[in-house]
C-alpha cells in the first residue's frame, strides 16, 4: 500500500473511531443488549451458554465481550467501546478493499462514509449486538474470495472458511451463506476438490465453539439456537408472511432507511446486473447481499435490523461498479454529469441519516423498545450506571436479585435469580414441561411469582418499560403485586424501582 493511501487509512479509522465511540456512548439502549451483557459476564464467572443459562443466540459474543472485559472492566461504557472499535475495524477493512479493488482513495473513502451513515448500520453495529462482531469474521472471508484465482493458495482459502464459520459461530443463520461461497469457489474453474477440502477444513476449525457445546448437549443447543425461535411467535420459525412483507416495505419505502435502502440497491443493480460491470469483487459483494438479505427474513418476527448485515456488501457493489463506470465513460461531459450525479447521491444519502440519527441518540421517537420522550431517559449509559451502583449499594455481592431486564444487574456483583439470566424465555417458558424448564433454565411468569410470595429473591428490579412479567399482570398490577408480597420500594431512579422484602 502506497505511502499515501496508507495515511489516508490511519485518517478513515480515526475518523471513524471518533465518531463510532460517539454514537456507541449516546445510543439509547436496546432491550437485546442486557442479556447479551449478562451472558458475556457469566461466561467470565465460568458459566457457559445453554448448559448452565439460557441464551437464544450462536455461542460466539459472550467469549469475545468476555475476554474484553478480563481487560477493560465489567461496564456499559466499556462494552460500547467494544462495539466502536468493532465497527471502525469493519470501515476500515471496507476502505481497504475498496482502495485495493479500484486503486482509488476516494472510492474507499465513499465507501466507508456510506456505510457509516448507513440508517441501517449506525443504530444496530456500535452497540451490543451480533452484527459487528459477525462482519468482521464475514467481510474478510469475502475480500479472500472476491480475489481468488487459481494462484491463491490452499491455506488461505481454508483461512476464509475459518472466517466464515466463526461468523455463523457468532449469528447462527450466517451459515446459510455456504452455498454462495461454494458455488464461487467453482465459479471459473478456481476451486476443485483440493480447495473446497482447504474451505470446508477451515469451517470445521473455525465451528469449534458451536461444536463442542452441540456435543456438550445436542438438545439444549438445538433448543436455544431454534426451539425457542419457533415457539416465540404463533407463526413457527418460519412464517408470518404478512408482517415480514409489511417490513420489507417500510426498509424500501419508509421514512427511516427507504432513500438509502432503494439508491443503494438500484445502483449496485442497475450496473452489475443491467449494465454488466465486469468487476468480481462487486458481482460477489452484491450476491451475499442479496443472500443475507433473503435469508435474514426467514425467521419470524422479522425485524428491520437484520438487514444491516446487508448495507456492508450493497454499498461495497454499489461503489465498485460506480467507481468502473466512471472509468470505462469517455465522453468528458457525460463523466461529469455521472460524477455530479454521484456526489448528490452521496450527500442526499449523509442528510437521510440526520433524522435517524438524531431518533437513535436524542429523541428516541419510533425507536424499538422506547416508549415515548418520557421514557428516552430510562435508556441511556448514565441512568443504567447509577441502576448498576444502587444494587451495588443494595445487595451483597453474589446475592440472587431478580430483574426483569438483565441489563441492570451485569455492571454489579449481584447475581441474577435462576431463570432470569434472559428477558425473553420467561415468554415461552410455560410451553416447555417442567423437566424440559429445568433442562433449558427457563422460568414461568408463575414460578417468578410464587418464589416471589417467599420472598426468595430479596431484591426485584422492575420499570415501567418492561411490560408484563405475569401473563394476568401489567406494570401496576406488578407494583401492587409486590406489595401485596411484602415488598416495599427502598430505591426509584427515573421510572426504575428497587424493591426490597421485608
Amino acid at each position: 500500500m502506497a505511502r499515501g493511501s496508507t495515511l489516508v487509512l490511519l485518517l478513515v479509522l480515526l475518523l471513524q473511531a471518533a465518531y463510532f465511540y460517539y454514537v456507541s456512548q449516546h445510543r439509547l439502549v436496546d432491550d437485546d443488549e442486557g442479556y447479551y451483557l449478562l451472558s458475556s459476564r457469566l461466561v467470565i464467572e465460568h458459566k457457559t451458554p445453554y448448559l448452565d443459562f439460557f441464551y437464544q443466540q450462536a455461542p460466539l459474543l459472550p467469549y469475545v465481550f468476555g475476554a474484553w472485559f478480563k481487560l477493560a472492566g465489567i461496564s456499559w461504557v466499556s462494552a460500547r467501546v467494544l462495539c466502536a472499535l468493532l465497527s471502525t475495524m469493519v470501515g476500515g477493512l471496507i476502505y481497504w478493499h475498496v482502495w485495493r479493488e479500484t486503486g482509488k482513495w476516494l472510492a474507499g473513502a465513499c465507501a466507508v462514509g456510506l456505510f457509516a451513515s448507513s440508517s441501517l448500520v449506525f443504530p444496530w453495529f456500535p452497540i451490543v449486538k451480533t452484527f459487528a462482531l459477525a462482519m468482521l469474521f464475514l467481510f474478510p472471508a469475502y475480500m479472500i474470495f472476491a480475489r481468488l484465482s487459481r494462484e491463491t493458495p490452499g491455506w488461505v482459502v481454508g483461512a476464509a472458511g475459518a472466517l466464515f464459520a466463526l461468523s455463523a459461530d457468532t449469528r447462527s443463520y450466517i451459515v446459510g451463506l455456504l452455498p454462495v461461497f461454494l458455488w464461487w469457489l467453482w465459479r471459473g474453474k478456481q476451486g476443485g476438490v483440493g480447495r473446497t477440502a482447504w474451505f470446508l477444513g477451515g469451517m470445521a476449525i473455525g465451528a469449534l465453539p458451536s461444536l463442542a457445546l452441540f456435543i456438550a448437549s445436542p438438545p439444549a443447543f438445538l433448543y436455544n439456537n431454534l426451539g425457542y425461535h419457533a415457539m416465540r411467535t404463533n407463526a413457527g420459525l418460519v412464517g408470518d408472511r404478512q408482517q415480514k412483507l409489511l417490513t420489507i416495505a417500510a426498509v424500501f419505502a419508509g421514512p427511516y432507511t427507504g432513500f438509502q435502502f432503494t439508491a443503494t440497491s438500484v445502483v449496485a443493480f442497475g450496473l452489475i446486473v443491467f449494465r454488466r460491470a465486469r468487476s468480481g469483487a462487486a458481482l460477489l459483494a452484491l450476491v451475499i447481499g442479496v443472500a443475507i438479505g433473503v435469508i435474514s427474513m426467514l425467521p419470524t418476527p422479522f425485524s428491520m435490523q437484520y438487514l444491516s448485515l446487508v448495507m456492508p456488501f450493497l454499498t461495497v457493489a454499489a461503489v465498485l461498479s460506480a467507481s468502473e463506470y466512471l472509468a470505462q465513460t469517455r465522453s468528458p461531459q457525460t463523466l461529469r454529469r455521472v460524477q455530479v450525479a454521484c456526489a448528490v447521491l452521496m450527500i442526499a444519502f449523509v442528510a437521510f441519516a440526520v433524522p435517524v440519527f438524531r431518533q437513535y441518540l436524542f429523541t428516541g421517537r419510533k425507536v424499538p423498545g422506547i416508549h415515548g420522550a418520557a421514557d428516552v431517559p430510562n435508556w441511556t449509559l448514565d441512568r443504567l450506571t447509577e441502576v448498576s451502583r444502587a444494587v451495588d449499594e443494595l445487595a451483597q455481592p453474589g446475592e440472587q436479585v431478580a430483574s426483569f431486564f438483565p441489563g441492570y444487574i451485569f455492571a454489579t456483583h449481584a447475581a441474577p435469580y435462576p431463570g432470569l439470566e434472559d428477558n425473553f424465555g420467561i415468554w415461552v417458558a410455560s410451553f416447555l414441561s417442567p423437566e424440559k424448564r429445568a433442562q433449558y433454565h427457563l422460568i414461568t411468569p408463575g414460578e417468578v411469582a410464587k418464589a416471589l410470595a417467599q420472598h426468595q429473591p430479596r431484591l426485584v428490579i422492575v420499570s415501567s418499560n418492561q411490560g408484563e412479567w405475569n401473563a394476568e399482570l401489567d406494570y401496576a398490577a406488578c407494583l401492587a403485586a409486590l406489595r401485596a408480597y411484602g415488598y416495599t420500594p427502598v430505591r426509584q431512579i427515573g421510572d426504575i424501582y428497587v424493591y426490597a422484602g421485608s
